[in-house]
């Protein structure tokens, strides 16, 4: 293992998906993952969360081996080209391109295969010793598989039997709740495997989940697992995070004399973001905006839970009215505003999320003109 590991374990007390999915939740993005046994090292190659390469170092693990095995090219002609890359320093697949025995069509096909059989046996390891460790920038190869990793983890889940582990896992669990509304699904995910991404989405009761599902018990278990591992439902309710550190633009400390009033001081911030995200994005900023207010509605006090934005982006003042209309100001007021500005900070980090760190900066600074 290499110095640089930032997380090792052992197989099988991890599975294989489990440290594709360490990835994913640690945000690392960029890493190699080391797979140890008696007889072997495999290394993959993470590259903005996905898999780009995997490099063996079991002599019996070469491409040269796997075209012998596999009997791609002829033993003499392959022979022919290992001479030939021995003595000029070329590698194995340009050897053979250069002696006319494959096309490029057939170099691009014979190394992706090689790379999926070594991902396979990693993917079919049931021992030995794994690690997470810093990216490798001194290797780079041409030819990768560019799989996401939760494609790869769904792979796992639909191919190989994790029933055991997955009845373990959910005997003491009762709820489960959504840290992603939207999520970006793998391109191959089925309709039925979405199904049970909209029930989390709908209810948090598990038994519940269960019983509405066109699944059996132990598909629907599968995929909310599924979900778990790539971080878009948990099991366990966190309490709602400051997205952002407090800035200047925190009005928490400001008096307001009523909920009118700390109504109207927060639209206008509410509607600056939103006309800052429609000249950028066009249209599909009041999804953005009104899925942030969705990510964090359940942790939100009681008379902001059905909070909703307008055509401008500001919150419906009426219909929250309404709700604090019986509420004495004085004795709410605290906890309204401080409602208000965890909304302020999903909408804030809705910014930086789809326009990046310089339009946030903007935007902090016009809050901060906005006042305190």
């Amino acid at each position: 293992m290499d110095h640089s590991v930032k997380l090792k374990g052992n197989l099988p007390e991890t599975t294989v998906p489990e440290v594709f999915s360490a990835v994913i939740k640690s945000d690392i993005n960029d890493c190699n993952l080391t797979f140890l046994n008696r007889s072997s090292l495999k290394t993959v190659f993470v590259k903005d969360n996905h898999i780009n390469f995997i490099y063996s170092d079991d002599a019996g693990s070469t491409l040269y081996e796997y075209l012998k095995i596999n009997s791609k090219i002829k033993e003499a002609d392959l022979d022919k080209a290992k001479s030939v890359s021995e003595g000029n320093g070329l590698r194995l697949g340009k050897s053979l391109v250069e002696l006319n025995l494959i096309d490029y069509k057939d170099l691009w096909n014979y190394i992706t295969s090689h790379q999926h059989q070594l991902l396979d046996t990693i993917c079919n390891s049931d021992s030995g010793e794994y690690g997470i460790s810093e990216y490798r920038e001194d290797m780079h190869e041409n030819i990768t598989l560019d799989i996401p990793l939760s494609e790869m983890i769904l792979n796992l889940i639909r191919n190989h039997d994790y029933s055991g582990l997955i009845r373990k896992k959910f005997e003491m669990v009762e709820k489960v709740f959504l840290k992603n509304r939207n999520p970006e699904l793998p391109k191959n995910i089925f309709p039925y495997e979405k199904h049970i991404l909209k029930l989390c989405k709908r209810y948090r009761d598990l038994d519940l989940i269960i019983e509405k599902s066109e699944l059996t018990e132990a598909d629907t278990l599968r995929y909310i697992y599924y979900f778990i591992l790539v971080d878009v439902i948990s099991t366990e309710k966190t309490s709602i995070k400051k997205r952002l550190p407090e800035h200047e633009y925190s009005s928490v400390n400001i008096s307001f004399s009523s909920y009118e009033e700390a109504l109207k001081h927060y639209n206008l911030k509410f509607e600056m973001i939103f006309k800052l995200l429609s000249k950028e994005i066009g249209p599909v900023a009041m999804s953005i905006l009104t899925n942030s207010i969705d990510d964090i509605r359940d942790n939100l006090p009681v008379f902001l839970k059905d909070a909703d934005i307008d055509k401008n982006g500001k919150l419906i003042e009426k219909k929250i009215l309404k709700k604090v209309w019986y509420h004495d100001y004085e004795n709410h007021s605290a906890e309204f505003v401080r409602g208000l500005e965890e909304l302020l900070y999903a909408q804030i980090f809705a910014v930086k999320k789809n326009l990046g760190i310089e339009y946030e900066n903007q935007i902090l600074k016009w809050l901060k003109g906005i006042g305190s």
